[in-house]
């Protein structure tokens, strides 16, 4: 009788152990597939280079310094004005500051009609004339279905002297549908938006 005890015992705690690890993942169809985006570049039609700019010599991006809540693979959005919340099956294909910045250099390229735009770190060879450090401090969809890129920017010269003095700027994009994908889609154009404003400043100093 003790032996059968024993046994039924083990066939129970056995059973216990199983259940859970088949709720895991049943098989293809029975879980839900993470979904990987990255921010958009500008296109050709959304940006016309700056006429009459000739760049004197390589702009660099960088440092940019970002806040840590975003500092995950998952797509961050507000719920209230104290509260976030991760997404579950919505990440970013790349960590989002790396993302940030890429994008934010091919955007410059475009709009000032130049190849010599680089992020930093860059190679020790290339010698940028100004670079753009920036401070992100905000970068996410807020409860009013608005997407908020809020950032703070200065431009420095080739020895660290300070160009233009520091800005802070916020820009603000209407989240069409609500979904992540639109929600990157909205956080694009803040980008967009943003190198805009940038490159009015760079080719203000040029003229």
């Amino acid at each position: 009788m003790r032996f059968t005890a024993t046994k039924s015992m083990a066939l129970i705690i056995g059973l216990i152990l199983i259940i859970p690890a088949g709720c895991v993942n049943l098989g293809p169809g029975t879980t839900d597939a993470t979904r990987l985006f990255v921010l958009a570049p500008m296109t050709d039609e959304a940006a016309t280079a700056e006429s009459g700019y000739t760049p004197l010599a390589a702009l660099g991006i960088g440092p940019l310094a970002f806040p840590e809540y975003l500092n995950r693979p998952q797509i961050v959005t507000r719920i209230g004005m104290n509260e976030i919340q991760m997404a579950d099956f919505a990440n970013w294909a790349e960590p989002l500051q790396r993302n940030f910045q890429r994008v934010l250099a091919e955007n410059l390229s475009l709009l000032l009609g130049t190849d010599a735009v680089y992020t930093h770190p860059w190679r020790s060879t290339l010698k940028p004339l100004h670079r753009i450090e920036m401070e992100v401090t905000r970068f996410d969809a807020d409860p009013r279905g608005d997407a908020v890129l809020s950032v703070r920017w200065e431009l420095l010269d080739a020895r660290g002297r300070q160009v233009l003095p520091k800005t802070k700027a916020v820009y603000r994009q209407p989240v069409a549908g609500g979904d992540y994908p639109a929600i990157v889609a909205a956080l694009s154009l803040t980008l967009a938006d943003f190198s805009r404003d940038l490159t009015s400043a760079i080719v203000t100093l040029k003229s």
